[in-house]
């Protein structure tokens, strides 16, 4: 029996193409409803179609909650009350009848049966020549893969939608949940066989952002990855969970090969990607070395066209404004609401390489690494200054200086001595920004005013609750009175090549220890790990005082570097907790920051850490809106909803 489309899916005689574009070369604004016997007949209309397949593409900056319901970044629980359910779902206060945080299970099924639609009835027109079409309809296939693989990922038990419905009649639309493994096989092997049909780059510069054979081999590395991961692969809490018929959702097995596919899957994407000219972005040089603070700032900010060669796959059609002004403090017209986690401040590195905290007391107090050279006591006494042309006042760098000021003198001590990623990502009390003026040249020196009753603290609801705002993927010179930029047309980043090394490592790592090869394969798997931190400009394992881990410590070094490089990258790290199986302890909770009920007159009691939310943790799968649940006798919803 053939397979039909989800419960929500939109009737066989109109497409409605309400929304705007996801890419360059797709840069069209439907304004009408297509008749699916004309909607093929011109190229305008053509183009209009593939945008609405596109356009499902989650924005990068506008779609942030993935990171917030991870343990990356945050916005304050006052939000609530004005309509975000963000501190709803953190808080547990969540069942499947919630307006949807995320909405891919209504919304992915209409891009696929569109994208079914366009492989059905496209054809050559006298503008759009057959090679011209055969590129659109391979770009179909990619986002039929594409969407179906996010849906594996995000709710575990999901049907495979082969074709578009032709009505929505019950028996059309009665859809069974199928095997995840049997789901993930299908979307892999789809993205490789569109890979042979994609060119790796397109020559013509109003092309950037279309699906390209790298973008296929990126998904389906992602997708290998997380399917080799404890989350699903031999995870007994998976056991009973079977769909209407009765068929096990997951392998109760652990298989080590899963490990391996991954493996090969990242590998395969970096030498595809280096052999068509991608690389990390290090063209930014201090002095004939390599300046690390600007490389790791101007990666998430530059386009290809701009030099950025490491972004694989971009939405180009994305809301960079909006972060812009959520993560400037609120005394410089921002929203000040976009901060980060004490969670993730504590996971940089030291400029060393070393780990500054390794873990946490049942208390939450941390655990201190003392040969870090971390502390969290007192206050600098000397300006902590860096052969960088990033510079604190502005970032991006047109002073010219080469060596400048990271952290001023009087800078609690926990700020001082981090990796340059730290200082990219992390506005911590009292530091210098960028929209406000530095004390040079005999001007007055303004800070990052968190403090309680500070011009962007407390008891404001526009505040970072926890103590610090969000500083990557932020244009560095956004004016919050004019709301401008200069990287306003920076692209959404879904992926980039550093995610290929991590996970290629972390692939190669996992399967080594299965097979008792981590001795043999240690230099190959941080060979990648050091990419990374080179870039970062800390460093190698291997080198100096940092000896290659232990196969015992390894793990966890190789997952908090892809916790550090990755950090606040759109669900990235929602994806890792959940498929390492971390969630039930990490998002479960006191979630702590500097202690923002402090006044200035108290400012070493800022200092400290506090408790400003406590979480409950649901479960690992998001939940099928009810709705669909009632609709279709054949769903399931997993455990915990």
């Amino acid at each position: 029996m053939r397979n039909k489309i989800l419960t929500y899916i939109l009737s066989g005689a109109l497409m409605t193409l309400a929304l705007p574009s996801c890419s360059d070369y797709l840069d069209k604004e439907p304004d009408d409803q297509l008749d699916i016997t004309t909607a093929f007949e011109n190229s305008k209309n053509l183009d209009r179609w593939l945008a609405y397949v596109y356009d499902g593409i989650p924005m990068q900056y506008q779609d942030s909650n993935w990171d917030v319901i991870a343990d990356d970044s945050m916005t304050p629980q006052t939000w609530a009350a004005v309509g975000n359910k963000v501190p709803l779902y953190c808080e547990g206060n969540w069942t499947p009848s919630s307006t949807a945080i995320i909405t891919f299970w209504t919304d992915f099924a209409k891009r696929i049966r569109s994208a079914y639609l366009f492989l059905e009835h496209a054809h050559p027109l006298a503008d759009v020549p057959a090679r011209e079409i055969e590129y659109m309809k391979a770009e179909c296939r990619f986002f039929i893969a594409y969407y179906h693989s996010v849906l594996a990922m995000t709710y575990g038990a999901v049907p495979i939608i082969e074709e578009a419905a032709p009505t929505t009649n019950a028996e059309d639309v009665m859809l069974k949940q199928r095997p995840f493994y049997e789901v993930v096989d299908w979307c892999a092997n789809e993205f490789k066989e569109v890979s042979a049909l994609l060119p790796a780059r397109y020559p013509e510069a109003d092309k950037y952002g279309r699906a390209t054979s790298l973008w296929c081999l990126a998904m389906r590395a992602r997708l290998l990855t997380f399917a080799a991961s404890p989350l699903v692969n031999g995870n007994p809490d998976m056991a009973g969970m079977v769909n209407c018929d009765g068929v096990p959702i997951f392998s109760s097995e652990y298989d080590p090969e899963r490990w391996k596919a991954a493996a090969e899957a990242n590998m395969e994407l970096i030498e595809a990607a280096a052999e068509n000219g991608y690389a990390l972005y290090e063209v930014e040089e201090v002095d004939g070395v390599k300046d690390p603070f600007m490389n790791y700032m101007l990666v998430m900010l530059l386009r290809e066209n701009q030099g950025n060669t490491e972004i694989i796959m971009p939405r180009t059609d994305d809301t960079g404004g909006y972060i812009d002004k959520m993560a400037a403090p609120r005394s410089v017209a921002g929203g000040g609401v976009i901060g980060v986690t004490q969670y993730l401040v504590d996971a940089f590195f030291m400029a060393n390489g070393k780990v500054a905290i390794d873990g946490y007391n049942a208390d939450g107090s941390p655990r201190i690494n003392q040969d870090s050279g971390y502390s969290e006591e007192g206050f600098s006494t000397e300006d902590y200054v860096v052969k960088t042309k990033y510079f604190y006042n502005d970032p991006a760098g047109v002073t010219g200086r080469t060596e400048n000021i990271i952290a001023p003198k009087n800078t609690f001590n926990m700020y001082c001595n981090r990796e340059p990623r730290f200082y990219v990502s992390v506005l911590w009390n009292e530091a210098f920004h960028w929209g406000k003026t530095h004390k040079d040249n005999g001007t007055v020196a303004k800070y990052a005013d968190f403090f309680f009753n500070g011009a962007d603290g407390r008891p404001f609801q526009d505040n970072p609750t926890a103590g610090y705002l969000m500083k990557k993927r932020v244009s560095p010179d956004y004016a919050g009175e004019n709301d401008t930029g200069s990287y306003r047309n920076r692209p959404g980043i879904i992926y980039r090549l550093a995610e290929a090394y991590l996970a290629y490592a972390e692939c190669l790592y996992e399967y080594s220890v299965s097979k008792g090869t981590y001795a043999q394969n240690m230099e190959e798997i941080f060979s990648y790990i050091n990419r990374i931190r080179r870039r970062a400009g800390i460093p190698e394992y291997g080198t100096g005082e940092l000896a290659y881990p232990s196969e015992d410590a390894a793990r966890s070094l190789i997952q908090r570097e892809r916790r550090v490089e990755l950090n606040c990258e759109a669900g990235i790290r929602w994806n890792d907790v959940r498929r390492w199986k971390q969630a039930e302890d990490l998002l479960d909770g006191d979630f702590y920051g500097m202690d923002t009920m402090q006044d200035k007159n108290h400012r070493t009691d800022f200092y400290k850490r506090a408790v400003y939310q406590t979480r409950r943790f649901i479960s690992y799968w998001w939940p099928i809106p009810q709705d669909d649940i009632d609709r279709n006798t054949n769903l399931r919803q997993l455990p915990g909803w």
